[in-house]
């Protein structure tokens, strides 16, 4: 569904629980928590007679999993719908055409087959937090589906993952279909020289340090200071590249959850 292309806010949510995948998962249940509201009063407001606050509207947006345009549009029609005067209903429809023009745009440009290069612009804010990549690394697993579910697992504010969900589905990294969000293969690799690989280690092994106030028997934490033979370093290095290699070569077996690896061999 494309919320783009609608321009009354009851028709959108009424297609959106119709949906048969989100009438089998109890969608219109969870909306109804999302915006503390009883069932005939969405019943009425389905029906016309009755309209949502801005703040009901934020709340089942958010569960809806919209993006942040798509939800600064949900609450443009919910403007709309109430509005008062034929004046502030012109004004905002001249809004809404707005974003819908900013949305083709943004369609258009993200129309891209699967060896998409970032822009050094687009690696500059996607290398700049851990947020980034934990957030597209969420979504192949299948298990996170919206904004309220990905700030939950990452324990993170949702206007937050707002903004870096709408990125990655403005550079084309995340799409967002009636199926809901779907990863996509996109070139993301920085090489080894590049200035912004050293930021991208450290957002990671900073992440690392906050996790270990979580650790369980799945992580895996281990420093190890030592004094060897330079012959020994040279071949440590070696069959750690090769480790990593076949790492890479192995992962494409579908994706359930995600981890972060991090492997630092130094000399002191």
């Amino acid at each position: 569904m494309n919320i783009f292309k609608f321009e009354d806010y009851r028709t959108y949510l009424k297609d959106y629980l119709a949906l048969e995948e989100n009438q089998s998962s109890g969608k219109r249940k969870s909306l109804l928590a999302s915006a503390s509201m009883s069932s005939s009063y969405l019943t009425q407001i389905l029906a016309g007679t009755k309209h949502l606050s801005s703040e009901q509207a934020y709340e089942m947006a958010l569960d809806m999993g919209l993006t942040e345009k798509e939800t600064d549009y949900f609450l443009v029609l919910v403007e709309i719908g109430r509005a008062g005067t034929v004046k502030l209903r012109e004004r905002l429809i001249f809004k809404m055409r707005g974003l819908q023009a900013e949305s083709n745009k943004v369609a258009a440009k993200v129309s891209i087959s699967n060896d998409r290069h970032l822009t050094d612009e687009q690696k500059a804010i996607y290398y700049s937090n851990w947020i980034y990549t934990a957030v597209r690394n969420l979504v192949p697993t299948g298990q996170f589906n919206s904004v309220k579910e990905i700030a939950a697992k990452l324990d993170l504010p949702e206007p937050r993952v707002e903004g870096v969900l709408q990125f990655l589905i403005d550079v084309g990294l995340v799409a967002k279909g009636d199926a809901g969000l779907k990863y996509r293969q996109g070139y993301t690799h920085l090489d080894a020289g590049n200035p912004l690989i050293f930021r991208h280690h450290q957002n990671w092994r900073q992440r690392a340090i906050q996790r270990m106030d979580h650790y369980n028997e799945n992580h895996l934490h281990y420093t190890c200071p030592m004094a060897i033979s330079k012959n020994l370093a040279i071949q440590l290095r070696k069959d750690l590249l090769e480790e990593i290699k076949r790492l890479n070569q192995s992962m494409k077996e579908v994706p359930e959850v995600s981890y972060c690896l991090n492997i630092d061999l130094f000399e002191y």
